[in-house]
């Protein structure tokens, strides 16, 4: 029998946990508010994975590599409001708004990449400094009032509100999720680019030795990072048909649960985006189930971190007993 591998079953943890978190909300829908398991409302889970899922398909390029960013709802907030004043204070066309907010977000994640792989500070630190430098940037180009206070800034031209809609329910950010999916994975199985993002989180030193570019490989997954990011800004305000200061607030967490509860090692080296979409769908079903059955809200946050430690724990397991079983094997082959 062939053996899984870890990112299969990690994949295959992530479907029943999923699975058993439908049946569990479909079966207490009575005791809430509606039918959980309506196609209405399985559509509304999907449309709010999508953003996480998005923003996780570059998240889980940066996992691989054993890398973090924890800029992204900073970064998501600095390109809604860098679209805000294009929209308030221009009359450039809806179409060069977007671009140049799909551009603060690779100019924001390329930042992040030299931070990070050129100047040698870690990640953790690099991108949470970051993390503030992005918001404090939202801050101070933000839309203000004749009283100089902050405020919501209407972004309603029928083009740009457009994109938060759909074809009847099957919106285009669930459109653009499947697009990024689609096209992560093939890269991730079926590029040189995804093969050395494999290689550098699994060991960077056999990766340099190998002729990779370690640094301009990671350079390029946070400028993915950054485009997805922005792209769910997009979607976001298009949504909303309004910028403001507070999006993306605490969203950090929330495509790198999406990864690592789909099958992304910390530790890097394995993967895929896949897992992501799956990770991302988990966590909108837990939100969308707690509103569904007028629980606290808090509850979500103790289960989400429950199953972050739990998912950490099966892969710093899962390696130390590979390692172990490589080792006993080496030695078995020496005797012989």
């Amino acid at each position: 029998m062939t053996k899984l591998s870890q990112t299969a079953i990690r994949r295959l943890i992530s479907l029943l946990m999923l699975a058993v978190l439908v049946c569990l909300f479909t079966a207490l829908a009575g005791y809430g508010k509606g039918n959980f398991f309506s196609s209405a409302n399985l559509i509304e889970i999907v449309r709010d994975a999508s953003i996480p899922a998005i923003i996780g398909v570059g998240v889980t390029f940066l996992i691989i590599t054993s890398g973090i960013d924890l800029s992204t709802g900073s970064m998501m907030a600095l390109v809604g409001m860098v679209m805000a004043n294009i929209y308030e204070y221009t009359e450039w066309p809806f179409k060069v708004m977007v671009l140049l907010g799909l551009l603060t977000g690779l100019i924001c994640g390329l930042l992040n990449g030299i931070i990070v792989a050129k100047l040698h500070v870690p990640e953790f630190i690099g991108t949470l400094a970051t993390m503030s430098i992005y918001r404090a940037m939202t801050y101070i180009t933000a839309i203000r009032n004749e009283n100089g206070v902050i405020k919501s800034q209407a972004m309603n031209h029928s083009q740009y509100v457009w994109l938060g809609t759909g074809i009847g329910k099957f919106y285009y950010v669930i459109m653009a999720m499947i697009a990024f999916i689609v096209i992560g994975q093939i890269v991730l199985r079926y590029t040189r680019f995804g093969t050395n993002l494999y290689s550098v989180g699994a060991n960077r030193k056999a990766a340099t030795l190998s002729g990779i570019n370690v640094a301009k490989t990671r350079i390029i997954a946070y400028m993915i990072t950054g485009f997805a990011t922005a792209v769910g800004a997009v979607f976001t305000t298009a949504r909303l048909q309004s910028a403001t200061t507070a999006i993306g607030t605490d969203f950090e967490f929330s495509p790198i649960a999406a990864a690592v509860v789909g099958g992304a090692a910390l530790s890097g080296g394995s993967g895929d985006v896949i897992g992501t979409l799956i990770g991302a769908l988990f966590m909108a079903t837990l939100e969308n189930g707690v509103r569904k059955l007028d629980m606290n809200t808090s509850f979500q946050y103790i289960i989400k971190g429950i199953i972050i430690i739990a998912v950490v724990i099966f892969d710093s397991t899962y390696k130390s007993r590979m390692e172990r079983k490589a080792r006993e094997q080496g030695a078995k082959e020496g005797l012989e």
